[in-house]
């Protein structure tokens, strides 16, 4: 499920966050809306955790939902989240964003990180993609406002020239290019598909 995140109001990303967070694991999850703003705060959730059987150990999470289309969280915005979460007497903030953070700002929240007596982490653009991509079917159900203003999905006719492309580290696996007229536009079709996945990452579909 690829997003366009100028489709998507902040509102909505907040909500897409708490139906991920759900999904991995995490409980008790409560969406602030409007009224989290005051308190620096989008989504408060627990995540229960049994280091050995028997033993329950319960973790308070506070969840700081950045959707950005062309900023990125800067190191001001960053320790404003970091400040107002001490209020709220967490054991972990997560933030997360849509974009990628810069390096510079990684070797400053590693040193800055220290200060609080909460853990703080961060979900990048890509690693978020991927679990919204593994609960695809959840989420759609959940929020089906995900799907509004996109181009629906079209079914059409292929034709059938196909190249079949081997390896001779892997003699029992194929790619298959199809739509295609020349064993030269297969590798460079077969290339694209790699790099998408190399860059994205997969799972089976049972």
């Amino acid at each position: 499920m690829n997003i366009d995140w100028k489709q998507v109001s902040p509102a909505l990303f907040e909500k897409l966050c708490a139906a991920v967070l759900t999904q991995t694991g995490f409980v008790n999850v409560e969406w602030f809306g409007e009224a989290g703003n005051d308190k620096g705060r989008d989504l408060l959730a627990e995540r229960v955790d049994s280091p050995v059987p028997g033993i329950e150990r319960r973790e308070r999470w506070m969840v700081q939902c950045k959707r950005y289309i062309e900023a990125r969280l800067t190191k001001a915005e960053l320790k404003d989240l970091l400040d107002s979460a001490l209020e709220h007497k967490i054991d972990n903030l997560l933030v997360v964003t849509t974009t990628t953070v810069s390096a510079n700002l990684r070797d400053w929240l590693r040193q800055a990180k220290s200060n609080y007596p909460f853990k703080t982490y961060l979900w990048e653009e890509l690693d978020f993609r991927k679990e919204v991509a593994k609960h695809r079917s959840h989420l759609l159900e959940t929020l089906p406002e995900l799907n509004a203003g996109r181009e629906p999905i079209w079914m059409y006719a292929r034709n059938l020239n196909e190249i079949r492309l081997g390896c001779n580290e892997y003699e029992d696996v194929e790619i298959v290019v199809s739509n295609v007229d020349s064993v030269d536009e297969a590798k460079v079709k077969a290339a694209e598909f790699m790099r998408y996945l190399h860059a994205n990452g997969f799972e089976w579909w049972d």
